[in-house]
């Protein structure tokens, strides 16, 4: 799999006309949402992904879901947005799945790109990846008349970089028996009573 435009998709990059487009796919547990921005389904076979092969990228009308800009920043990429649409009745399916955490918190989000022939729009070069991580937190704004979720997807790296701010002390909270941390302040204060 690339990670990045092959030299076929670079000059159709370079044209003066282009058609760029956005394969999502959201591993939601028992629902993962595979979509695209192109004016077609795809089904990929042969990119050697196995996140992409034999699976079919639904066509979406981009005013329903959006991807937000890739930003490159110091330890990794900035929180990336995702709106999806949540109109009750409509996407009832999808707005059950965000309603449970254990279906999508933590769970994979990637991103990939490919190159339309801007006039019969079928595919110039090889199909690359440019992101991946992890769905963060959902927030579901509007009313029932227009409702979306703007859903922020964490870099891997964000994630191995957070502190967690725990200390030593914190032990009894995961296990109430561990006395560890009040037997060390004992100790410490002890030794600072004979000097």
């Amino acid at each position: 799999m690339l990670d990045r435009p092959d030299s076929a998709a670079q000059a159709a990059l370079a044209a003066d006309v282009r058609k760029p487009i956005t394969l999502c796919w959201l591993d939601i547990l028992g629902e993962p949402m595979r979509v695209t921005n192109a004016p077609y389904s795809l089904t990929i076979v042969g990119s050697g992904d196995e996140d992409l092969d034999g699976f079919t990228f639904q066509a979406i009308d981009p005013r329903f879901v959006q991807v937000g800009t890739v930003k490159a920043a110091e330890g990794g990429t900035d929180t990336l947005s995702l709106r999806l649409s949540g109109l009750a009745g409509v996407d009832d399916e999808l707005m059950t799945d965000i309603g449970d955490r254990a279906r999508w918190l933590g769970r994979d989000c990637r991103l990939w790109r490919a190159m339309l022939d801007p006039q019969d729009f079928g595919r110039i070069g090889a199909i690359w990846t440019y992101y991946t991580g992890y769905m963060a937190v959902p927030r579901i704004t509007g009313d029932r008349q227009s409702q979306t979720i703007n859903l922020e997807v964490e870099s891997y790296l964000s994630f191995f970089g957070q502190a967690s701010g725990r200390t030593y002390l914190d032990q009894q909270n995961f296990d109430p028996q561990d006395r560890s941390a009040e037997l060390a302040i004992a100790i410490a204060n002890q030794a600072n009573r004979r000097k």
